[in-house]
């Protein structure tokens, strides 16, 4: 496995960019201070490109590895994605809930109106919290572009539940069916399938086998699963293999439960190998009782075994505040999830990353 990486890791309040060549990872810059960066995405042919989503501030894109960042976007921009078919097509969706498309590698954009035309008893559904009423968006959590079809586009909504695609964006149907709480965070499907799709959210992870019609909960062995609130997951990915292996983080409830219940997030890491079936637990190399949430999973650029985790005891999404640094750690598993290390150990609050070739 190559050690010539680049990461860029978001903390509360600001973001750090390090080199990792040989050693312990070095420090390129740090950026963004006193701002929430949501989500990072780049192309992995072009490594040095990079897409920052800054809440409730922009979208930024660097060229040169996280050295300089020019703002290409304005507005609370929560998340982009590249399309796998083509590196100049990236897709940004923003609060209140929009998305937009660039097709020259994010310098010109355009809205994709069609999601506004969905009937008004879908969009009544998108909403947030009433604490946060009148305060923030209900926004675009994740765009999942289909990797075997560059038609077939889904978007999960924090809150609002999944809403699909099959023209490239121009229609939208949604397909909540199944999802009582709409609070939705990272869909992804079946390593080859069309019909299967799998989606983590604040209080259950779901699959479907029918394009998203009809969801059902697929919690057997989590901590905390099928329960009514605590049944947390953020961050999750398949890696390739026969049969392809699950990875999830998760928690014992929302950052809002975390603080009512003045606790930390009581983290884990979850594996599965028989398409979330059933769940266990890592072999070493995590806490047995971890204070933090994995927020983000990360695969390896050139190492399909391998895989990052960074840790936090902070809160994304709604209720941030950039002061409260927290703390966390960043993690690499080598050999599927089954142990792990800590190659930065002590680190403030992360809530998201991305890790690129240097």
């Amino acid at each position: 496995m190559s050690d010539a990486l680049r990461y860029y890791i978001a903390l509360n309040g600001g973001v750090k960019v390090l080199e990792h060549r040989s050693g312990p990872p070095t420090t390129v810059g740090e950026y963004f201070a006193g701002l929430t960066v949501d989500a990072f995405c780049g192309p992995r042919q072009r490594p040095q490109t990079v897409f920052a989503a800054v809440a409730l501030h922009g979208g930024y894109r660097t060229q040169d590895g996280g050295r300089t960042w020019v703002k290409v976007l304005d507005g609370d921009v929560r998340t982009f994605a590249v399309d796998p078919y083509d590196e100049r097509v990236v897709y940004a969706g923003t609060g209140p809930i929009r998305l937009l498309r660039s097709e020259d590698g994010g310098s010109k954009w355009e809205s994709l109106e069609g999601l506004q035309q969905l009937p008004d008893a879908v969009r009544s559904q998108w909403n947030v919290p009433e604490a946060y009423r009148g305060i923030q968006h209900p926004h675009v959590r994740n765009i999942f572009i289909h990797p075997d079809d560059t038609n077939l586009l889904f978007l999960t909504l924090e809150h609002g539940g999944v809403v699909l695609s099959r023209d490239r964006g121009r229609t939208w149907e949604d397909v909540s069916a199944g999802i009582a709480y709409p609070d939705m965070h990272l869909l992804g499907n079946y390593p080859g399938s069309k019909e299967r799709y799998y989606v983590s959210s604040a209080r259950a992870f779901f699959r479907s086998d029918n394009y998203g019609h009809g969801w059902r909960r697929v919690e057997n062995g989590m901590p905390w699963g099928n329960t009514e609130l605590y049944s947390y997951s953020h961050d999750w990915m398949f890696l390739p293999g026969n049969p392809p292996r699950m990875v999830l983080g998760g928690a014992k409830g929302s950052p809002g439960v975390w603080r009512r219940e003045k606790r930390n997030p009581q983290g884990f890491v979850l594996l599965s190998d028989d398409s979330g079936d059933t769940w266990h637990r890592p072999g070493s190399g995590l806490p047995q009782t971890m204070p933090w949430m994995p927020w983000a999973v990360v695969s390896h650029p050139t190492d399909p075994n391998a895989i990052f985790a960074g840790m936090g005891d902070g809160s994304r999404g709604f209720g941030f505040d950039p002061k409260a640094r927290g703390s966390g750690a960043f993690y690499l598993s080598r050999d599927r999830g089954d142990s792990w290390e800590a190659i930065i150990p002590e680190m403030p609050s992360i809530l998201t990353a991305w890790v690129a070739a240097d």
